[in-house]
């Protein structure tokens, strides 16, 4: 098992070498957890990495064209920032909280995840439903955006 040299920067480059590999095997399909491999991948970008780099990330707003999700997935209801700092922090609270399901099609195949945010008061601030496929875009950008800020 090899050690980190740089911590932060090798776990996110391991995540996404993680989730390529797994992509590649030869597994049976109902043996096959891809989802939940994506969701445990995604629990440890948005909780794991330092506060720093969340501070950092971009105030524009996310487009499927560059992000992968696109504004309609989204409902933020305290306030209308559809920025990437703001849909993060909102999934990020999602998943670590555990405020999400899954949703599947009619080939019993999960195709969305619906995620949802919550004050301490427990008034919904945020969801959103994103495509899979839509997720797994939103995913690689995200750590890709990582890995090129923690080079700088």
């Amino acid at each position: 098992m090899s050690y980190y040299t740089q911590q932060e920067y090798d776990f996110v480059q391991r995540t996404k070498i993680i989730l390529e590999q797994y992509q590649k095997l030869k597994i049976s399909a109902n043996e096959k957890y891809e989802i939940t491999l994506l969701i445990n991948c995604f629990t440890g970008l948005l909780i794991l990495p330092q506060q720093y780099w969340f501070d950092n990330l971009p105030n524009e707003i996310i487009s499927e064209k560059e992000w992968g999700i696109k504004t309609e997935y989204i409902n933020i209801i305290a306030g209308n920032n559809k920025s990437v700092k703001e849909i993060v922090r909102h999934l990020r609270n999602s998943v670590a909280h555990y405020k999400f399901e899954v949703f599947e099609n009619q080939k019993k195949e999960i195709k969305s995840i619906k995620f949802k945010d919550y004050t301490t008061n427990g008034v919904i601030t945020f969801e959103g439903e994103v495509p899979v496929k839509n997720l797994n875009i939103f995913l690689n950008k995200f750590s890709n955006w990582f890995l090129e800020e923690m080079k700088k």
